[in-house]
């Protein structure tokens, strides 16, 4: 080998950046020259930890079971979910101490680098679970103290006092209008299966005489569940609480005096007068023919509407027709000078009677309904229905 090759190679070692492990001499040949300039260049320093090749595996081991225990005391004094991250990131981040071991595995041999590597994963895995645990505890910790800071004495006075709550005027209403029927005799009918807002076809319509083509229906637009023209079963949501007679006379024999108050729904335009969901009363006596005429009728509507208006509201009753009753009547009362019509009513048509399943000639009855809107608008001075609705009545 020529002169000139052995000047090459030396040259190229001595300006390596791996010529050396630790930090010569400036008369050290391990300082690297620049070929294009004659300044000397310092060596790369390493992690402090490994600042010599002589220094022994035990002494490495020794020095990281020491970061060991002062990470764990670092962590332990980390009295803020921030200062235990920052107590990881210094040991456990990508340029933290723990970390930084690892990558000065390759100054020792195969068995020190198994003995040294074992070493750093038990130091590594005691960081992290102190780091857990005390991440855990400070986040408790701050819970609590959120929590008081933030606790509400639920004893102390409210900044607003509107005074106590009230009933609503529907609620007031039906109740008025129920307990009035129910001492002359009446059972209330409310619960969900012997008053179903969902109803078919059947019990809604063909029921209570109006079959499929009966012009009585346009007056009361539906909201259907299924087609109308449907084969099956057509279902809607009640347009009337007059499905409500029908079930009470299929499950009950006569005779029986019944009141169903109830929600139901129709498809109107919204107004001062008109909702799409308002509530109904009806009621339904049947007894022995005979025993019930229309004078038993206007004499019980006229009681009611002096229990609800008082002794002295005058009552006008004029025919109409119901496809349900035979004969029919709209009933008014005269209120601050005009005459306001309130309920309808009439004796049962015997057709009825006899689609739920009751004989005509032997029995009969009267039946009627009104709107408690109607009536909540009148006794409490309520002049637009969507009042009852916004939350602030």
């Amino acid at each position: 080998m020529s002169t000139r090759v052995i000047a090459v190679i030396l040259l190229l070692f001595y300006s390596s950046p791996y010529a050396s492990p630790f930090t010569a001499p400036a008369s050290s040949p391990f300082l690297c020259r620049n070929p294009l300039s004659s300044q000397l260049r310092p060596r790369r320093r390493l992690n402090p930890l490994f600042e010599t090749k002589e220094q022994s595996l035990d002494e490495v081991i020794r020095r990281v079971e020491e970061i060991g225990d002062t990470g764990l005391t670092k962590i332990g004094l980390a009295a803020t979910s921030a200062e235990v991250e920052a107590v990881r990131l210094e040991y456990l981040g990508k340029k933290g101490s723990i970390t930084s071991v690892m990558s000065q595995m390759r100054l020792f041999d195969a068995d020190g680098k198994k003995m040294l590597g074992a070493k750093v994963n038990d130091v590594k895995k005691r960081v992290e679970e102190g780091l857990a645990s005390q991440k855990e505890s400070v986040r408790a910790r701050e819970v609590m103290e959120e929590m008081a800071a933030e606790a509400v004495d639920v004893t102390l006075p409210g900044i607003r006092s509107s005074g106590p709550g009230r009933r609503h005027p529907l609620s007031m209403i039906i109740e008025r209008a129920v307990d009035c029927f129910v001492r002359l005799g009446y059972d209330t009918v409310t619960e969900c299966d012997d008053s179903p807002e969902i109803e078919n076809d059947y019990y809604c319509f063909e029921a209570l005489n109006c079959p499929p083509d009966h012009p009585a229906r346009d007056m009361q637009d539906s909201f259907y569940l299924t087609e109308p023209d449907d084969p099956g079963m057509t279902w809607m949501l009640r347009t009337h609480t007059s499905a409500v007679q029908i079930h009470q006379m299929e499950k009950r024999k006569p005779p029986f005096r019944i009141v169903a108050p109830g929600r139901v729904y129709r498809r109107d335009d919204i107004d001062a007068t008109h909702s799409m969901i308002f509530h109904q009363i009806e009621i339904l006596a049947v007894e022995e023919k005979g025993k019930l005429t229309l004078g038993d009728l206007k004499g019980t509507v006229e009681y009611f509407l002096k229990q609800m208006f008082g002794p002295s509201i005058e009552v006008r009753f004029r025919g109409s027709y119901f496809p349900f009753t035979e004969p029919s009547m709209e009933v008014d009362v005269k209120f601050r000078g005009k005459w306001l019509e309130v309920l309808g009513c009439g004796m049962v048509d015997p057709r009825v009677l006899e689609k739920a399943g009751i004989d005509p000639e032997k029995f009969g009855g009267f039946a009627a309904g009104f709107g408690a809107e109607r009536f909540a608008m009148v006794t409490h001075g309520i002049g637009d229905i969507r009042e009852f609705y916004n939350g602030a009545v």
